[in-house]
């Protein structure tokens, strides 16, 4: 009995531990994308603020997160190429769709992500 409480009690344990890892609290963009020369500065994603106002399936093609991303546009697998400029997919479906359905104010402007 003593053997089975231990085993339930860890097994709680590491459900509680794996909820608790949401990923990182921010994200530099330039490591996720394929971004061979920025003109703006590099967006430093603050994952761990759009998670208090988002669920992760909003983002992510899976409910738990993860790397792959959603079109925001279409709901399937965002497919992204290099990002260059502004009219690339990541922009177009992914951040401006969702800043604009969300109602970010100043949320296609480049200074509201493209900080610092």
């Amino acid at each position: 009995m003593k053997k089975l409480f231990a085993l339930l009690l860890m097994l709680a344990f590491a459900t509680i531990v794996l909820a608790l890892d949401k990923g990182p609290e921010e994200i530099d963009m330039t490591g996720v994308f394929d971004v061979p020369k920025t003109t703006k500065k590099a967006v430093v994603f603050p994952h761990a603020f759009h998670q208090q106002n988002n669920e992760c399936k909003e983002c992510h093609m899976s409910p738990e997160g993860g790397k792959e991303l959603r079109n925001i546009k279409t709901g399937e697998k965002l497919e992204v190429g290099t990002v260059k400029g502004t009219m690339n997919d990541v922009h177009k479906n992914f951040c401006w769709e969702c800043h604009t359905e969300k109602k970010v104010p100043g949320g296609k402007s480049c200074t509201k992500c493209h900080k610092n």
